[in-house]
């Protein structure tokens, strides 16, 4: 019992956390595509100046279709933390085993592989949208597959064989409730 309370209030604190992320995370990506031509990379410097994130001013046309570019991830991303803030919204309700939390966790696992997918594209958008003004021979396209994207997958998969771990116990546990 004294457990349940623990995970209650730890889930309450956990699902504020992601309600707040929820609202930031938004504003952020609106200000990195507003603020683009005066944001130094990267933000922390010691003893350097930094250069600009884009090394030639970028029209407010390149800036939409920046911003634009970034919504499919951003959306999933979004879809990612709703799906997190339903899981905690139910441990804070004292509900830790149901059918819900296990189709929550599977749709969390495959939104978190979209996610990567749709980020390495954004990523190669922006690379195109950064060199636009360069001249011609200049321009790059850049696409990426480094070890953020393979740990985000591999926590995918974690999160996949545990969404199946709890349908397991879920069902064992109904199994159990109906043994006299």
């Amino acid at each position: 019992m004294k457990n349940i309370l623990r995970v209650k209030i730890i889930s309450n604190w956990i699902y504020r956390t992601l309600s707040i992320g929820i609202a930031i995370v938004p504003i952020y990506y609106m200000s990195y595509w507003y603020f683009i031509n005066r944001i130094a990379y990267p933000l922390v410097t010691v003893n350097t100046s930094s250069p600009l994130i884009a090394p030639h001013e970028l029209s407010i046309t390149i800036q939409a279709a920046g911003f634009i570019s970034s919504l499919l991830p951003l959306t999933v991303l979004i879809y990612v933390l709703l799906n997190l803030r339903k899981i905690f919204l139910f441990y804070k309700e004292g509900i830790v085993f149901s059918f819900e939390h296990v189709v929550l966790f599977k749709k969390t696992a495959k939104l978190l592989a979209i996610w990567v997918f749709l980020t390495v594209v954004y990523e190669a958008i922006k690379s195109v949208l950064f060199s636009l003004g360069n001249p011609v021979g200049e321009r790059v396209l850049s696409v990426e597959f480094g070890s953020e994207e393979l740990t985000v997958i591999v926590v995918a998969a974690f999160v996949y064989v545990i969404a199946w771990v709890m349908d397991e116990g879920r069902v064992l546990a109904d199994e159990n409730k109906m043994t006299i």
